[in-house]
């Protein structure tokens, strides 16, 4: 190894050991409140909801807890790992809530298996992970940004979920026509029964013409009511 080769070397060495000694890990934590306590790894570092730290490379676990006596207080756990002259800034919101809309709307917003609602929800900053999920869409799993709002595309799976009996104009006309039909059914009933009052007072075969007619009349009715209730019901086991 000649001397520039040495000279060289030893340059290269030296830049690399002022480099390595100038390269530091930074963790910053900001929270929207400063009645909270921060812990590194189990071991307290703040009390006022925020910290600036150098540290090693290594892996950490964060915890942010409020600083109160109610029942709900909210807390926040991270685990991170930090390398290679990096710097990480976390913000941790206690107080902001987010109100979280969906394309389309009324989808199940879940916390772990917990369901917290439908969209459109206002969501507490204190969860983070969530998952998104509405019949014949893709399920999606979202972090909340902090932002005011949060909007969700979700995506269509290509299977069609038909819309519930109830909701269909068939429902509605079959519930209308019953209702006609066991009105009418009623009324020929009744009439039916006039008729037939009178024939047995007067004797005279007309009174007993009518009342065959007005039977006839009821008869039919309530054939077609049976059958329009039949076919609700059928509708409603089918589902």
């Amino acid at each position: 190894m000649n001397l520039l080769t040495k000279i060289i070397l030893f340059f290269m060495l030296s830049v690399y050991s002022i480099l390595a000694q100038d390269c530091h890990n930074f963790l910053k934590i900001n929270s929207d409140i400063t009645e909270a306590n921060i812990y590194l790894n189990d071991s307290l570092v703040s009390n006022n909801g925020k910290i600036e730290l150098e540290l090693q490379d290594g892996e950490y676990i964060i915890v942010a807890d409020e600083i109160s006596g109610r029942w709900n207080s909210k807390s926040f756990s991270d685990t991170i790992e930090i390398s290679g002259c990096e710097q990480k800034i976390i913000n941790y919101f206690f107080n902001s809530e987010t109100l979280l809309e969906s394309i389309p709307e009324d989808a199940y917003v879940f916390s772990n298996d917990s369901l917290i609602g439908f969209t459109p929800v206002k969501v507490p900053g204190s969860f983070q992970e969530l998952r998104i999920s509405k019949p014949g869409f893709i399920e999606k799993k979202i972090f909340l940004d902090g932002s005011p709002v949060q909007t969700v595309n979700l995506d269509f799976n290509g299977v069609t979920k038909s819309e519930p009996f109830v909701n269909t104009t068939m429902f509605k006309i079959l519930t209308g026509s019953a209702v006609v039909l066991g009105a009418i059914t009623a009324y020929f009933k009744l009439k039916a029964d006039d008729k037939f009052d009178e024939y047995r007072f007067s004797g005279d075969k007309k009174f007993l013409d009518e009342t065959n007619r007005f039977d006839t009349i009821s008869g039919i009715s309530l054939a077609l009511f049976q059958i329009n209730f039949g076919y609700i019901i059928y509708r409603f086991l089918a589902e």
